[in-house]
């Protein structure tokens, strides 16, 4: 998964317009949201995504439970 970084943490909140935040809250977002992206990549590594499930809701449910 891509890593996200202060720059991209500053130029996302100039993109939407609001305001930016400083470049110390940056990097500590830009932490936060790594750590994120990959426990995320852990709890589904056993998931496979070839095909949307026909029924999504009972398939994000099931994960919800683990």
């Amino acid at each position: 998964m891509a890593q996200f970084s202060k720059e991209l943490i500053l130029a996302q909140g100039r993109e939407f317009g609001g305001s930016a935040p400083t470049p110390e809250r940056a990097e500590e977002l830009a932490g936060i949201l790594n750590t994120l992206a990959e426990a995320l990549d852990k709890a589904a590594a056993g998931v496979a995504f070839e095909a949307e499930p026909a029924d999504m809701q009972t398939a994000l449910d099931q994960l919800a439970g683990d």
